[in-house]
C-alpha cells in the first residue's frame, strides 16, 4: 500500500495555515499597515502554522514563503531572496564545509582522544574530560550533528570499557557530560553552530555587522561558563555511581596511538582550521569578514582534495543552507513593507512591561519559549518567529535586539520531551542506546535553569558593552 503523502494532522494545519492567509488578504489593513504589509503577515502566519503542523519540511515551507511573496507582489524577487546573497549564506555553506572535512579527515576524532586523554579516566575524570572537550571543539566545527556523531559512541565505548550497565547511572552521567558540551553548548561560540549564524542574520542589518566572533565571546562567556560548571555539578548530583570504577590504565592513549601519525588531510585541514580560526578572532584588525575567511578556507580544502566534489554534495547539510537564507531575509521584507514599524507602534505599550526589566524579560522568555517548543517542532522556525516578532519591541526599549536573539537561540534546544531536539534524537541514536530518554529529561531543566542563570550573568557584560 503507498504511503499517504500527508496525514489528518497535516492536512489540518494545511488547510488552516491557508485559510489564514486568504483571511489577511480579505481584510482590510489596519491603520498604518498598507496592503502589502497585510499580505506578508498573512503569508508569514500561513508559514508558522504549517511549520508548527510539520505540513512540509521547514526549508520546504520557507521556500513557499518566500515564493508567495514574489507571486502576490508583497515584494519583488530581489528583495524575497536577497539572503541568498548575503553574508549568513556564505559563511554557512564554508563552515558546513570545513566541519566536513575536519570529521572526514579524522582531525576532529584525534583532537577529541587527544583532550580526553589528559583526563583521568575514572567517572569523574572522563565527565571533566567531554565537557571540556566538547568545549575545546566547540568553535571548530558549526554543527552539533557532527560533533556528536563522533563524540556519542566514544561515551558508549568508555561506558561499557568501564562496566555500566547500559541505562545505568554511570552511562547516563557520560551520557550528559557529552551532550551537554557537543550537543548544546554550540552557541557559545559564534562558529559553534549554525544557529548562530542564523540569528544574526535575523536581525536589523545595521545591527549585523558588529557581530565578529570575538565580540560575540564577548557577550555570551558568562553563560557559556554557567552552562560548563553547572552542568558538571548537576552531572555529579544525580548520575555518580555507588562505586568508583575506571577505565583500564592506558586506554585511551592507546585508543589516540592506534590512529598513528598525522595524514596529509588532516595536516591540510589542521593548517586551514588554524589559520580559519586565527583570522576570524583577528578580524578588527585586519577587517576580512568572517565568511571571506571560511571561503578562503573551504577553497583551499577543495583544492587540496581534503573535500572532494563527493563530499560537497552529499555531506554538506544543504537543505539547513536553504533554510537559514530563508529565514534570514524575513527580517528585511518586514522592514521593507512597513511591519516592523506598524508593530512597534501598535502593540509597543502592551510589551513595554516585559521589556522594561531585563530580569523578567530573560526569565519570562525562556519559560515562554520552552512552551511554545511543545508546538514548534522545528527549532530554528522557532527562532525565527520570536526574534522577528521582538526586535521592534527591544529596539523602542533601547535593548540591543541580539539580546532577544540569544535568548531565544538558546533556549530552544530544550529538550523536555524525546521529539523536541532533532539533535538530541540523533545523539540517542549514536550512542547505541545506552540511556533512556527519562533519566535525561530532568537535564533539559537543568538546562532551562542554566540558561536563566548564565543570560543573568551575562548583564553587567550587556551594559558594558552598550547593549542595554
Amino acid at each position: 500500500m503507498a504511503e499517504k503523502l500527508f496525514n489528518p494532522k497535516q492536512i489540518i494545519f494545511g488547510i488552516v495555515g491557508i485559510a489564514v492567509a486568504v483571511f489577511f488578504f480579505i481584510v482590510e489593513p489596519p491603520e498604518g499597515l498598507s496592503i502589502e504589509g497585510m499580505k506578508c503577515l498573512g503569508i508569514f502566519l500561513m508559514a508558522i502554522v504549517w511549520w508548527m503542523g510539520d505540513v512540509f519540511p521547514d526549508f520546504i515551507t520557507a521556500f513557499w514563503l518566500l515564493t508567495f511573496l514574489v507571486v502576490f507582489k508583497v515584494v519583488p524577487l530581489e528583495m524575497s531572496f536577497a539572503a541568498y546573497s548575503g553574508g549568513v549564506v556564505w559563511i554557512v555553506i564554508p563552515a558546513l564545509a570545513i566541519g566536513v572535512a575536519l570529521s572526514k579527515s579524522g582531525l576532529l576524532r584525534r583532537i577529541v582522544l587527544k583532550i580526553l586523554s589528559k583526563f583521568k579516566g575514572t567517572f569523574n575524570g572522563q565527565v571533566k574530560a567531554f565537557l571540556l572537550a566538547g568545549n575545546i571543539i566547540g568553535p571548530l566545527i558549526p554543527s552539533a550533528t557532527a560533533k556528536v556523531a563522533i563524540a556519542a559512541p566514544l561515551a558508549r565505548t568508555y561506558s561499557d570499557t568501564m562496566g555500566f550497565e547500559p541505562k545505568s547511572k554511570g552511562a547516563a552521567g557520560l551520557f550528559s557530560a557529552m551532550w551537554m558540551s557537543f550537543g548544546v553548548a554550540g552557541p557559545f561560540f559564534l562558529t559553534g553552530t549554525t544557529m548562530c549564524f542564523t540569528m544574526i542574520g535575523l536581525l536589523p542589518k545595521e545591527s549585523q555587522g558588529v557581530w565578529t566572533w570575538l565580540h560575540w565571546l564577548a557577550a555570551v562567556w558568562p553563560w557559556g561558563v554557567v552552562l560548563l560548571i553547572g552542568s558538571y555539578f548537576a552531572i555529579r548530583f544525580f548520575y555518580s555511581p555507588k562505586h568508583e570504577v575506571e577505565l583500564p590504565e592506558g586506554y585511551i592513549v592507546n585508543q589516540y596511538k592506534e590512529l598513528g601519525q598525522m595524514k596529509r588531510n588532516e595536516k591540510v585541514a589542521a593548517v586551514v582550521l588554524i589559520a580559519c580560526l586565527t583570522l576570524w578572532i583577528s578580524e578588527s584588525i585586519h577587517g576580512i569578514s568572517a565568511a571571506m575567511v571560511a571561503l578562503l578556507g573551504m577553497c583551499v580544502l577543495l583544492g587540496a582534495k581534503v573535500l572532494d566534489r563527493q563530499a560537497f554534495r552529499s555531506n554538506i547539510a544543504w537543505d539547513t543552507v536553504v533554510f537559514i537564507a530563508a529565514n534570514t531575509g524575513i527580517a528585511g521584507v518586514f522592514k521593507e513593507v512597513g511591519i516592523t514599524k506598524w508593530f512597534s507602534a501598535s502593540y509597543g505599550v502592551y510589551a513595554e512591561p516585559l521589556f522594561s526589566n531585563i530580569v523578567i524579560l530573560i526569565v519570562v522568555s525562556v519559560i515562554i519559549i520552552s512552551i511554545l517548543r511543545f508546538i514548534f517542532v522545528s527549532q530554528t522556525a522557532l527562532m525565527t518567529v520570536y526574534v522577528v516578532a521582538t526586535t521592534p519591541f527591544a529596539l523602542a526599549a533601547g535593548i540591543d535586539p541580539f539580546i532577544p536573539g540569544i535568548i531565544a537561540l538558546v533556549t530552544v534546544n530544550v529538550w523536555n520531551v524525546f521529539y523536541h531536539n532533532v539533535t538530541f534524537i540523533t545523539t540517542y541514536a549514536a550512542s547505541g542506546e545506552m540511556i533512556e530518554y527519562k533519566q535525561l529529561q530532568k537535564m533539559s531543566f537543568v538546562y532551562m535553569g542554566l540558561c536563566v542563570i548564565g543570560l543573568l550573568c551575562c548583564i553587567p557584560v550587556w551594559k558594558m558593552l552598550g547593549m542595554l
